[in-house]
């Protein structure tokens, strides 16, 4: 279950999930090889998944065929990190058709994305300025790369490999394309991580750690309610709730150099 977190370094994971190195040592080296795990039988009380419909309207080829980076609403915006932009079917519906989806990225100075994965969906990130360390890990738990990105280079991510972003001093600001018009994100820190949605039993017995180091690597953390775009460790530990931005330019890149971007790369 938690294999995937040998796949990256130990300090990309102390930043991440803001957790100091012992911590995440024990998250990481506690774990067998067994996939399954065996809770006592007062932890056998049957867990529900709740399900929600979609609600995706059909688009002909009428629909609008353009969609502005510039002005449009911040998916998220975290104010010492970054902020998001994703357009999927649900915004353009043309992209329906073409079963795709785009996004733009911009990381303030050595702010991070928390690792995570698509999983029906392979991403193309291209780097539109900027730098940033990219660590990718292959489902199996393996590092598949760790490199450094700079303007002008490409990294093709499979779905199912999680991966990690740190921008560097001068900042990130990055372009990626989905094969999937509506993909679907998962991450291992923050908020919406899958592991903070398990059961804490689950998690100890996964991880074979106390109660303590649970609760404070999954509630007490920073990290615990920061959404996919974290500030560095080094910033102010207070925590900021994520603010809405209407227009302006993405981390000072406008739209023309976001057009060019994405041309360059077909």
């Amino acid at each position: 279950m938690g294999g995937i977190l040998h796949g990256f370094s130990r300090d990309t994971l102390t930043e991440a999930m803001d957790l100091d190195e012992r911590t995440v040592s024990q998250l990481v080296e506690n774990q067998d090889e067994v996939a399954i795990v065996r809770l006592g039988e007062a932890h056998g009380r049957r867990m529900t998944i709740s399900e929600r419909d979609l609600g995706a309207e059909k688009a002909g080829w009428m629909a609008d065929f353009s969609y502005r980076f510039e002005s449009a609403h911040r998916d998220i915006v975290q104010s010492r990190a970054g902020q998001l932009i994703i357009a999927n079917s649900y915004k353009l519906p043309v992209l329906k058709y073409m079963d795709m989806s785009i996004g733009c990225l911009h990381l303030k100075n050595d702010a991070l994305t928390a690792p995570g994965w698509f999983t029906n969906a392979d991403q193309l990130i291209y780097c539109v300025q900027g730098s940033a360390r990219v660590q990718m890990v292959r489902p199996t738990g393996e590092m598949a790369g760790d490199v450094e990105m700079n303007e002008g280079d490409m990294v093709m991510v499979p779905k199912n490999y999680p991966v990690m972003m740190q921008a560097g001093r001068n900042g990130f600001n990055a372009t990626f394309v989905m094969n999937n018009d509506k993909p679907i994100a998962m991450h291992i820190t923050g908020g919406d991580s899958v592991f903070k949605a398990m059961h804490p039993r689950v998690r100890m017995g996964a991880f074979k750690i106390s109660e303590a180091v649970d609760r404070h690597a999954y509630e007490q953390s920073t990290r615990a309610k920061t959404t996919f775009l974290l500030p560095p460790r080094k910033a102010t530990r207070r925590e900021s709730e994520s603010e809405v931005e209407e227009g302006g330019n993405i981390g000072g890149v406008g739209m023309d150099e976001i057009q060019e971007a994405l041309w360059s790369m077909f």
